[in-house]
Parts: C-alpha cells; structure tokens; sequence
C-alpha cells in the first residue's frame, strides 16, 4: 500500500464540479479531487497545446447547478497524463491535470475553503 505523501487534505467534491484551465479554455473537466492548495481534474484530450508554460495559468473552479464560480486562480501545472481511470479501448483520450495553486488573493482563499466546506463529499 502506498504511503499518502501530500501535506494538504484532499476532498472529493460534487459531481457537478467542474475546472477550466484559462490557457486557452482547451482544458476543462470534471474536478476529481481538490484542497486548499490545488485539484486535479480529468479533460478530453483532443488537441495538444504548443509549448505550454506550466507556471503561468489560471484556473476557473464551477459547479454546473449550484451558480458557484470561483475565477482565476492562479496556478501551476504539476502533471498533465493519460488518465487510467478511463478505458482507453473506445479511442476516447482522457487526461488528468493536477494543478498547485500559486498565491492566491484572500478573497479567493475563502470562497475556496468555502467551497471545500459547502460542495465536497468526502475525504480521500
């Protein structure tokens, strides 16, 4: 069994959850799991970005029916890899992004820790 490394709780949020990675909106997905310091989510994987700059994004958090939109978040790029959690054998290309936020502004702190206390389910 693999020992849990991350400093920093994981929840699992909703599954109306959703993140748009703002470079380009070329990433958007179903958030996964999320804490106060980052979220991995998993896209479609159509396209591929040229030369993309893990360290200057920001990421849109949102659920599709609770009216919650929590905007540029600055962020980095940690992993961006095929998702195992899909089967590849339809042709479908799923990908997982997991992304560290940088400094965030304190409003931005507290509806994230808001949202983490109000829209997600458990604990990972």
């Amino acid at each position: 069994m693999a020992v849990e490394q991350r400093k920093y709780i994981r929840f699992l949020p909703q599954d109306s959850t959703f993140a748009a990675l703002r470079s380009g909106f070329q990433k958007v997905g179903k958030v996964c799991n999320i804490s106060i310091k980052g979220l991995a989510f998993s896209y479609l994987k159509d396209t591929a970005e040229k030369n993309p700059d893990p360290y200057s994004h920001q990421v849109d958090i949102f659920l599709s029916e609770k009216k919650f939109y929590l905007s540029n978040l600055p962020c980095q790029i940690v992993y961006d890899v095929p998702d195992p959690a899909y089967d590849q054998n339809y042709g479908v290309k799923m990908h997982r992004c997991g992304l560290f936020f940088r400094e965030l502004a304190e409003i931005q702190s507290e509806l994230l820790e808001s949202f983490i206390n109000k829209h997600t389910t458990r604990i990972l």
